[in-house]
């Protein structure tokens, strides 16, 4: 009787459980991800349209992670700039596993210590402070995707109940 009482919440679960995780599938590296990011958010808060054309994960060994990224930076009255962005990440694993063989960039800080914009170095204060910037939008995105998520779920689960 005692599990009877507990499957409303089991439901529940299974049905977070299942969101959490099919949110967390697997995407872009999270190390472009937050470079390009910051980049936008460097460049006067996104106000522009930026179109990425490359990107290059280059290792070295144990030195830091070079996340290159190039892109074009289209102005409001049309004019278009191209540009290059670089994020250099920490490496910090201490033995290598199966996931460093899969993504070899797992291996690496998820934070970068250092960042050159278009060839100028951004001060450490303002990329400490622009990475928070982007961690809490990053944050918001993802609450509102798994939002986004358990509504569908919500609404299939309405249909079938109909049905």
């Amino acid at each position: 009787m005692l599990v009877n009482s507990y499957r409303p919440l089991l439901f529940v679960f299974m049905i977070l459980s299942t969101a959490i995780l099919t949110s967390c599938s697997k995407g872009p590296d999270v190390r472009l991800t937050l470079c390009q990011d910051l980049s936008q958010l460097l460049l006067n808060g996104s106000k522009d349209n930026i179109e990425w054309t490359e990107h290059k994960a280059i290792i070295k060994g144990y030195q830091d992670l070079e996340m290159q990224i190039h892109f074009s930076l289209t102005r409001s009255n049309g004019v278009e700039k191209k540009l290059q962005a670089s994020c250099f990440y920490p490496y910090e694993q201490d033995d290598i596993g199966a996931e460093t063989f899969e993504m070899p960039t797992s291996a690496y800080s998820s934070y970068p210590v250092k960042m050159l914009l278009d060839g100028q170095k951004v001060d450490s204060k303002q990329l400490a402070q622009s990475i928070n910037k982007v961690m809490l939008m990053q944050g918001k995105q993802a609450i509102k995707n798994l939002q986004e998520k358990l509504r569908t779920i919500g609404q299939k689960k309405n249909v079938q109940q109909k049905t």
